[in-house]
C-alpha cells in the first residue's frame, strides 16, 4: 500500500512539475530548477530531523501520511523527466496544440506516452526505494501494526540461538525479496531503455 501509493504520487507529483520546467516559460524558472537540483547533493539523512518535525507538528506520526508524503518532490525525478521531455521535437506539442488541445491534454496524450522508458525508470527506482526503505519509517513509525516490511523483519530474528526464530526470519527475507524481484522483471526492458536513452543520467 505505502509502495503502490508513493511511487504513483512521485510519478504525477514528478510528471508535472519536469513539464512545466521543460516546455512553459516562466520568470525565475531557470534560479528554481537551479535550487531543485540543489537537491540533489543533499544527502537524504540530512532531511530527517526536519521532516520528522513537520509530520509531528502536523499530526501524521504513525499514519501513512508520514510514510507517503515526504519526498515526493524528488530533485532526481524532475532533473531526468525535463531532460527527457526537452529531447522531445516541439513541432509534435505544436501540432496537437493546433488541434485545440490544452497544456494538459498535450502532456497527457502527447508528452507522456512518448515518455514511458523514463517514467518507467523513475517509477522502478522510487518503487525499489520506497520497498527497502527502512530508516525513514523506522523513525516516523513506532505502532507494530504500522511498520513496514522492512522496520518488521528484524522483529522477527527474536533470538537468534534459537533456530525456529532463524528459519521465521529467513522465510520472511524471502517474502520481502518477491515483489522486487517480480517487479524488476516486469519492467526490466523499460529500465534498460531509459537508462540507454539518458546515457546512464
Amino acid at each position: 500500500l505505502v509502495t503502490v501509493t508513493r511511487t504513483l504520487l512521485v510519478l504525477f507529483v514528478n510528471i508535472l512539475a519536469a513539464y512545466a520546467f521543460a516546455r512553459i516559460p516562466f520568470r525565475g524558472s531557470a534560479l528554481l530548477f537551479a535550487l531543485a537540483m540543489a537537491g540533489l547533493m543533499v544527502p537524504s539523512q540530512v532531511t530527517f530531523i526536519p521532516n520528522y518535525l513537520l509530520i509531528t507538528s502536523l499530526g501524521w506520526q504513525n499514519t501513512y501520511n508520514a510514510l507517503v508524503f515526504p519526498g515526493l518532490a524528488s530533485s532526481f525525478g524532475v532533473f531526468l523527466l525535463s531532460n527527457f521531455f526537452k529531447g522531445i521535437p516541439k513541432e509534435i506539442e505544436e501540432a496537437a496544440t493546433l488541434d485545440g488541445a490544452g497544456r494538459l491534454a498535450v502532456l497527457f496524450n502527447v508528452v507522456i506516452p512518448l515518455s514511458v522508458p523514463a517514467i518507467a525508470t523513475l517509477g522502478i527506482f522510487t518503487f525499489l526505494g520506497t520497498w527497502n526503505d527502512f530508516l525513514w519509517p523506522l523513525i516516523a513509525i513506532s505502532r507494530m501494526e504500522m511498520m513496514t516490511i522492512t522496520v518488521g523483519l528484524p522483529l522477527l530474528a527474536g533470538n537468534w540461538g534459537n533456530v525456529e526464530f532463524l528459519g521465521r526470519s529467513l522465510a520472511g527475507a524471502w517474502i520481502a525479496a518477491i515483489p522486487t524481484v517480480l517487479f524488476f522483471l516486469v519492467f526490466q526492458k523499460h529500465l534498460i531503455r531509459g537508462i540507454s536513452l539518458e546515457g546512464g543520467f
